[in-house]
């Protein structure tokens, strides 16, 4: 469990906690995309997907592993998409202050109404976002790595 950031009213300190930890993030689910590659090709095309696509794909990825040690990584992986998601809505939205004192996000899509924001819902995005890397970071020092040589191990079908 990591140290949390504790919550001092500044919205926009907590934005930046959320982009800085949620980038850390993107940066651990390309590492195990690249640990990854001798089973699937991490190319430049993969490299530029949105982080939704690479965590399933991650997650697919790991499940062709078949490993009793890492049968827990594919739901870890695929709920980050819930997080990238409330991300994507503080960062890529619009925040404003209200004339009543209080801070809103506008979203950029369409059909979505302007809500408040608060600085302790962005510090406890952000902490959620720090003991995520947990899920990422643990299976990549020996769990995944073992699996990969494991399956790069074993006979392909029709060899002895």
């Amino acid at each position: 469990m990591t140290n949390k950031i504790v919550d001092d009213g500044d919205n926009v300190r907590g934005l930046g906690f959320v982009t800085m930890y949620s980038a850390w993030v993107e940066e651990d689910v390309d590492d195990i995309l690249r640990l990854l590659s001798p089973i699937q090709t991490f190319d430049e095309k993969v490299q530029r997907w949105p982080i939704s696509r690479k965590l399933e794909h991650a997650a697919q990825i790991v499940e062709r592993l078949e490993s009793e040690e890492l049968k827990e990584l594919p739901t870890a992986l695929r709920a980050g998409l819930s997080l990238f998601d409330e991300r994507n809505t503080v960062v890529h939205g619009r925040i404003f202050a209200g004339f009543d004192k209080k801070i809103y996000v506008q979203s950029g899509r369409p059909n979505i109404p302007t809500r408040e924001v608060t600085s302790s819902e962005l510090y406890d995005l952000a902490n959620e976002f720090m003991d995520y890397r947990g899920h990422l970071i643990g299976p990549q020092v020996f769990r995944l790595p073992r699996a990969i040589s494991t399956v790069l191990k074993e006979p392909s079908e029709g060899q002895t």
